[in-house]
């Protein structure tokens, strides 16, 4: 039997980290949570995660900051990053992409927007 893939769900807002998590669990993945660019970064460090799901608005360490963080060490370069934000704009799109994000949702995120970006990163 495969091993269940392992996700960080990144946000500052418990009830978006709790719906991303309902939406990757009954998908089958494991999930664990951060509330912001610090705590996932601690997280990162200690365990291994086969994808990283991103807020870009949070306090301490923004989203942008988390994902150059993640792309920029070795141990963890190879991780997808899916970027979610309430900001839609192409500035923000260009940014998550020259920074290395696989993916960029806008919230609301919904089933059909979360199946696309798992496709991306490969899922």
């Amino acid at each position: 039997m495969e091993a269940r893939k392992k996700i960080l769900v990144v946000d500052d807002v418990e009830a978006n980290r709790s719906r991303i998590r309902t939406f990757f669990f009954m998908m089958h993945f494991d999930v664990e949570m951060a509330e912001d660019g610090l705590a996932a970064k601690k997280l990162i460090e200690a365990s291994h995660f086969d994808l990283v799901v991103s807020d870009i608005e949070m306090p301490n360490m923004n989203g942008f900051e988390l994902l150059a963080w993640i792309k920029g060490r070795p141990e963890s370069r190879a991780i997808p990053v899916v970027m979610l934000s309430s900001l839609e704009s192409p500035e923000v799109l260009q940014r998550c992409t020259k920074l290395g994000a696989v993916s960029y949702m806008v919230k609301p995120f919904t089933k059909e927007k979360i199946e696309a970006s798992l496709a991306k990163a490969g899922f």
